[in-house]
């Protein structure tokens, strides 16, 4: 497969890079007694993340191009055009995932896991159920194929998922201006915190991993956290 290495390279110069700013800039005190169990789980879903990245969406990307099927490819908007195209209708499916795994009873028992850590920091990035990652690879592989994305956008995809997963829920201490002015576009770690709070009114707020515009513009942003503990049991 085309990202066999490739996006493996990319995200562990991403993970790498984060947790040096960890270290350095950290927002709150670092509890590592986690970290053995969110990185257990991180293991275990980047191999069945990996598998199921080449066998699904990566699968369904190569199975709609040479089918030649798919909204895109019967629409023809140029390769320039489509990528982006993918990248923007992925990411706002993940937010209704993401939304889905609170709402459904089902899906929270798997999601709640990733919700369990008693603290935020880069390996809660990693922290999910293997259930919930067998899911969302079949989610994306129907989104793939509907849209006739190519093999290279759900590459760029992929990566951008996993990096904003890593990037959100990084322990970093930015400066309140700082963190107010990306907040009109990106999701920050301070707002990602709020999601991660005890309260259920936090939990069920802040869905995006990438921008903010889809809880705004869907009614799900939240500005501050109603509890300062982080996890829920």
């Amino acid at each position: 497969m085309p990202d066999a290495w490739l996006r493996p390279a990319i995200l562990a110069g991403i993970a790498a890079l984060l947790l040096l700013a960890e270290l350095i800039v950290a927002a709150r005190p670092h509890r590592r007694e986690r970290w053995v169990t969110n990185l257990g789980l991180g293991v275990v879903g980047a191999v069945i993340g990996g598998a199921l990245t080449a066998v699904f969406p990566l699968g369904a990307a190569l199975w709609a191009s040479d089918a030649e099927v798919g909204l895109l490819r019967w629409l023809g908007p140029p390769p320039w055009l489509a990528l982006p195209i993918v990248v923007v209708v992925l990411d706002l499916a993940i937010y209704w995932q993401h939304r889905a795994m609170h709402a459904v009873p089902s899906l929270w028992r798997l999601h709640r896991l990733h919700h369990r850590d008693l603290g935020m920091d880069l390996t809660t990035g990693v922290r999910f159920h293997p259930g919930e990652i067998l899911l969302s690879g079949l989610y994306k592989a129907a989104l793939v194929v509907l849209l006739g994305a190519s093999p290279l956008a759900v590459i760029v995809f992929e990566i951008w998922l996993a990096a904003g997963s890593l990037w959100e829920h990084a322990n970093l201490r930015m400066p309140a201006a700082l963190d107010r002015r990306l907040r009109h576009v990106l999701v920050t770690p301070a707002m990602h915190l709020v999601h991660h709070g005890d309260a259920r009114i936090d939990i069920d707020s802040n869905f995006g991993f990438s921008t903010s515009l889809w809880d705004r513009l869907f009614g799900s942003y939240r500005e501050q956290a109603a509890s300062e503990r982080v996890g829920c049991e």
